[in-house]
């Protein structure tokens, strides 16, 4: 007996998208739901249609951006976005991953892999593991988004978070939907889809390994002065024997001892600010008591430790600091506030990605009697020795360029133009990526200002990244790229002045890419960038 063909899908019925990505750019498509992503972009491409992915709503900003002339061959374009659920569904273990629905999951316990669907979140993920397998068991995709980037779009995107470990670190596999039957991709062929922005295909489900953790997670919370940057290469320099991240074989136990830190985060203390005047109880009321803490240590940044431990958060604290100095790296822990599981933690998320949150929401909201605000923001990775100099060297790239947009805010103060400032993001040595996002707001009739000052941005953004790519070959480190998987690689090339500019590993991962997105159908890579689709990089 042969199962049932798919019904056809009536692609003249669907509605325009009314989605926008973080930067507030709408999406100019038909948008389907659908829980088999395989069969709906095959009936797409067979129908004319261009293809792009839409999942959480998470994605980079401009990652909804497209040439219109790119689509001229195709009847129009349609996202596709993989149906999600309130919790995932557990398929038989027999089910192959490539007939896995996109809400489902498959748990194979005993060589310690868990398959899931491309609607999922890895909230939904790893609390599947938790009930099937045990509380410890977890998917190390660490994502701040956890809770709403979908799986098929953190694939897609190459997303790192806290730990500053791609997907491919912990992915055995990948189903992917190319206008053809399902593929299935594993080992080097990952290439083709991580970090690819669903340029070469969709993600429809893929594998992962999952391990145990300790049971019991915490929060530290050191105020630190940013313009301190010896203190702060200092604190990294000192605690990065409890980043690394070892991983044991599928299933097993993370080893690093009883505490393994996944991340440290910086929160400025003017996003905080921001963050106290437009939160609710009770991350409001424990966001003031933090700003209460920079206040006694005049500090202007807080420093965000996250972990996993066998201790309580009181004796993490004791083991992490330095008996003779009684600081951790050097920072003063009488002002330190800690977190430990349930509430708290959930508290002490909010309050870390309320900064980010709260700075992409300003930059998507058009303010009465102003233009559209523009933004931009940084995202280039760096990872270096636990060399307190090599740390400050990268530190100071950073220094300068808040310094210069500091600058150009006070030139344009009277003007019409607006400049904020916001960083945050990350700070583990295996992965210094914080982000700061500029965000201009221009009086309406300010274009050729705007347009002056956005010029200025950029051109320090170029500067700033220019200075990475120096700072790291001084220090023994290395620029791996960013967060958003090509995008980023893409744009340090520009700023560095061209793809043959960029380190050799660098190079080599362009050259992979255009390679892929070449060979991949226009119905998918319409959206790519022109150094990918073009044999001259």
């Amino acid at each position: 007996m042969t199962s049932a063909s798919p019904p056809a899908i009536d692609f003249s019925a669907l509605a325009r998208a009314e989605l926008a990505d973080d930067g507030g750019r709408p999406l100019d498509a038909l948008l389907l739901v659908t829980g088999d992503v395989v069969d709906a972009a095959r009936q797409a491409i067979a129908a004319g249609y261009a293809v792009m992915p839409a999942g959480g709503l998470t994605s980079a900003i401009g990652s909804f951006d497209y040439p219109r002339d790119g689509v001229a061959g195709f009847r129009d374009v349609v996202a596709i976005r993989p149906k999600g659920a309130l919790a995932a569904e557990l398929a038989d273990p027999s089910v192959p991953v490539e007939g896995l629905r996109t809400h489902q999951v498959s748990i194979d316990r005993e060589c310690g892999l868990v398959a899931a669907g491309a609607g999922l979140t890895f909230a939904q993920v790893n609390a599947a593991l938790a009930e099937h397998v045990g509380p410890g068991a977890r998917v190390l995709v660490d994502l701040t988004s956890i809770g709403s980037a979908y799986v098929g779009g953190v694939v897609a995107t190459g997303a790192m978070g806290p730990m500053r470990l791609r997907p491919s670190s912990t992915l055995e596999a990948v189903v992917l939907a190319d206008g053809g039957p399902a593929r299935l991709l594993t080992g080097d062929d990952l290439d083709l889809v991580e970090g690819l922005q669903g340029w070469t295909g969709m993600v429809a489900a893929a594998r992962f390994r999952f391990y145990e953790v300790p049971p019991s997670e915490f929060g530290l919370v050191l105020p630190v002065q940013g313009s301190d940057i010896d203190a702060v290469a200092g604190l990294l320099a000192y605690l990065e024997p409890w980043t690394q991240v070892n991983l044991p074989g599928a299933g097993g136990r993370l080893g690093n001892g009883d505490t393994v830190l996944n991340g440290v985060e910086l929160v400025s203390r003017d996003s905080l600010d921001s963050f106290v005047e437009h939160a609710q109880d009770p991350a409001r009321s424990k966001a003031q008591g933090l700003l209460q803490s920079c206040e006694y240590a005049g500090a202007d940044w807080l420093a965000c430790i996250t972990g996993w431990s066998e201790q309580s958060v009181d004796d993490v604290l004791f083991s992490l600091m330095d008996p003779e100095t009684e600081t951790i790296g050097g920072v003063m822990i009488e002002f330190g506030v800690g977190f430990s599981s349930g509430a708290e933690m959930d508290t002490f998320r909010a309050i870390r990605e309320g900064a980010p949150d709260l700075a992409r929401t300003r930059a998507r909201v058009r303010p009465e009697g102003r233009m559209k605000p523009w933004t931009s923001s940084t995202d280039v990775n760096v990872a270096v020795p636990a060399d307190a100099g090599a740390i400050a060297d990268v530190m100071a790239a950073y220094a300068d360029y808040r310094l210069a947009i500091r600058t150009l805010g006070r030139e344009l103060k009277g003007t019409g133009i607006d400049v904020e400032l916001s960083a945050y993001g990350h700070l583990s040595p295996h992965g210094i990526d914080p982000h700061h996002r500029v965000t201009l707001f221009a009086d309406e009739g300010q274009d050729a200002a705007l347009v002056a000052a956005r010029h200025a941005v950029l051109a320090g953004k170029r500067t700033l990244i220019h200075d990475l790519l120096h700072a790291a070959e001084r220090g023994g480190g290395r620029v791996t790229g960013g967060e958003k998987g090509a995008p980023s690689l893409v744009e340090i090339a520009r700023a560095a002045g061209g793809e043959n500019r960029l380190p050799d590993d660098l190079r080599r991962r362009m050259g992979r890419a255009r390679t892929a997105v070449m060979s991949s159908h226009p119905g998918f890579n319409f959206r790519a960038p022109p150094e990918l689709k073009s044999d001259m990089p």
